[in-house]
């Protein structure tokens, strides 16, 4: 968080705007709650037990294969994993906590998360072959930052941060972390994968490397799984979503569409426009809505289901 503050600051100094995907997909998903959120800076973040978790274990598994691959696997596996797990979850419980000096989760709920992260770990070191390899393979970077201007203004930034970037051979992957309960549906996939093609598209910009040499991956981080089942799971579900030409200039003509649509080619917000109220479908996008239950700010009337 800090890096990502030392970015942002920087960007404001030089009086420019940034857009992250997060933001992307907001203005995308419901202009409402974009709108509320990033033009009228109503800034409202509940802190969440699986924020919590899926910060922590996103550090655990990160710090796994830094050493990994700057040391070596048997360092790696040897990691004191669980411990690390507790001690992240405690200190960034504890500072969100703080924010509002209340309690958001139970102690049986939060143990209860901690030991599904204690699985996820044990899986990762047992499996860890089947999914990452030092053979012909270095780690690039952890966070790395893309920090570039847009290419529909230039005084719009593209910000965000990439998990995992390895170099496989003479190729560039692009892996991001995600935490779920039960993996990622049909559906999920196909609203997720932006977020890749988006990564994809500027860090070839920032780092000079083409398109056509970088792969992407989701790895989902499943919290649960089914009992009963007549074959093993597997706690990890690796998605690659189409990252090829099209799926880029698809991508690139929603990022410029929303740039367009709402600044100024000086980086300020542009007076007006329409931000509908967007429920989605089965009120998808109101189910973690800050605004959900403020009719004042988004009357119920307003909101249209599809």
């Amino acid at each position: 968080m800090d890096k990502q503050l030392e970015y942002y600051v920087k960007a404001k100094k030089a009086g420019k705007k940034t857009i992250s995907y997060s933001q992307l997909n907001m203005y995308y998903s419901c202009p409402k709650n974009w709108q509320l959120q990033y033009k009228q800076k109503i800034k409202k973040w509940e802190p969440t037990i699986f924020g919590v978790f899926g910060t922590a274990i996103h550090e655990c598994i990160q710090e796994f294969l830094t050493t990994m691959y700057n040391s070596t696997a048997k360092a790696a596996e040897a990691l004191p994993l669980a411990a690390m797990l507790k001690t992240q979850m405690y200190d960034l419980y504890k500072k969100e906590m703080a924010k509002k000096d209340e309690h958001f989760s139970t102690p049986d709920d939060l143990k209860s998360i901690y030991y599904e992260g204690v699985d996820i770990l044990d899986y990762l070191v047992k499996n860890r072959s089947k999914y990452f390899t030092k053979k012909n393979t270095e780690l690039v970077g952890i966070e790395m930052p893309i920090f570039i201007e847009s290419e529909a203004n230039s005084n719009v930034l593209i910000f965000g941060f990439l998990d995992v970037v390895l170099k496989e051979g003479d190729r560039i992957k692009i892996l991001d972390l995600k935490t779920s309960t039960w993996g990622w549906s049909k559906a999920e996939k196909k609203r997720n994968g932006d977020q890749l093609r988006l990564y994809k598209k500027y860090f070839a910009k920032q780092y000079d490397v083409k398109e056509s040499d970088i792969d992407v991956e989701y790895l989902i981080v499943k919290r649960k799984l089914y009992e009963n089942m007549d074959f093993p799971q597997k706690r990890f579900q690796v998605y690659k979503p189409a990252a090829g030409k099209p799926s880029i200039n698809k991508l690139e003509k929603k990022v410029s569409g929303f740039i367009n649509s709402v600044y100024n080619m000086d980086g300020t917000f542009k007076d007006g426009g329409e931000f509908p109220a967007t429920p989605g479908l089965k009120n998808i996008n109101c189910k973690w809505c800050p605004f959900v239950k403020n009719y004042e700010l988004c009357p119920k009337e307003s909101r249209k289901h599809q």
